[in-house]
């Protein structure tokens, strides 16, 4: 079963290093290992309510786009940092440019944006067919998934500090709400 970041009973994500949660903290909805084309992991958990855990940085939901019935071959992380009280900004202009794409790659499935407690992070979990896909997109936009002159505004973004982008494919989930 792949995980469902757009599901109602889990606003908040943590993500950091690989972790079991074999101590069933309450709260934790479902946790799930990526491992990335480098072989590095890391572990997406969803929460019911504010989490925290060494180790791992705290993200809520802010906005989720969705192709669904599509099936997921690659997940593509995007942490984007940036100046504080910009990230819902940043966002804004990215759904915007999302929107008035002309011709969108077809391989983009997803897009759940999520901003750390400070503010001063965005998370981008995005689901696409596959790594080439994305690839594929990325190179067509000069290092964004779309091309035009508002996809320059979201590199150029006057709180930008820096972004990361990894891909990783699903190495197992598990549903820890359910009788652990």
């Amino acid at each position: 079963m792949k995980p469902d970041l757009a599901r109602a009973d889990a606003d908040v994500l943590l993500v950091g290093p690989p972790d079991d949660f074999a101590d069933h903290p309450d709260g934790l909805v479902a946790a799930h290992r990526l491992v990335g084309e480098d072989g590095d992991e890391v572990t997406v958990s969803q929460w019911s309510g504010p989490a925290r855990r060494e180790g791992f940085t705290a993200y809520r939901r802010h906005r989720t786009l969705s192709r669904p019935g599509v099936e997921v071959g690659c997940v593509v992380l995007v942490t984007i940092d940036l100046e504080p009280g910009t990230a819902e900004e940043w966002i804004d202009l990215v759904l915007t440019a999302l929107a008035a794409e002309q011709d969108p790659h077809p391989g983009g499935i997803s897009a759940h944006f999520h901003i750390s407690d400070d503010g001063s992070r965005v998370l981008n979990y995005a689901e696409w067919v596959s790594a080439q896909a994305h690839v594929d997109a990325l190179n067509r936009g000069d290092g964004a998934v779309g091309v035009g002159e508002l996809w320059q505004r979201v590199r150029g973004f006057h709180g930008l500090k820096s972004s990361t982008v990894r891909r990783y494919r699903y190495a197992d989930t598990g549903d820890h709400g359910q009788g652990l």
